[in-house]
């Protein structure tokens, strides 16, 4: 009796299955839901590129608006700032050609002074980049080039110096 329910039961799960028949149009019909489909879903797709580049715009305004211009003065620190370390590094570099071996303690001497002389421009240039409305600052940083300049230019009058006793005393 099992085997009869069980076979029935089945004989009723296989025709719950079997599909219903289809209209003759129902091809057209889908393909047109789908088109709509994709274009609703096109459409979504350019609203939300579209709400992106207004983003991205409006965002950009805000931060090009919110950044100032820098002063007249920042400016020309700027370019003197330039100028008066290159002029310092091609003085370092002509130094560091230069062999002396009686000079060289005095050499190692005055580089020591101008690291420390550097570590207080890079000191007080954090300090300006923090606060850049402060001309004290400016001047300050001005200061210390022109001291590492009158530093450098010493240590190149006294290796000149050097170099001549070293001459003379060749010579005699």
């Amino acid at each position: 009796m099992k085997r009869k329910t069980i076979k029935e039961a089945f004989k009723v799960w296989d025709e719950e299955q079997k599909l219903p028949i289809l209209p003759k149009d129902h091809e057209q019909r889908f393909l047109k839901r789908l088109k709509t489909q994709d274009m609703f879903k096109k459409r979504r797709l350019v609203f939300k590129w579209a709400a992106i580049a207004l983003l991205c715009i409006g965002l950009s305004q805000t931060f090009w608006s919110t950044l100032e211009k820098p002063s007249q003065e920042v400016l020309k620190f700027q370019k003197a700032e330039g100028h008066l370390t290159f002029l310092i590094n091609y003085q370092l570099t002509q130094i560091e050609s230069v062999d002396l071996p009686q000079g060289k303690r005095f050499i190692e001497d005055y580089k020591t002074q101008m690291k420390r002389i550097q570590n207080d421009y890079e000191e007080l240039y954090s300090q300006w980049e923090s606060n850049p409305n402060q001309s004290k600052f400016v001047q300050a940083l001005l200061g210390n080039l022109n001291i590492q300049m009158d530093l450098l230019n010493e240590l190149q009058k006294q290796i000149t110096n050097i170099q001549k006793l070293q001459n003379e005393n060749d010579i005699l």
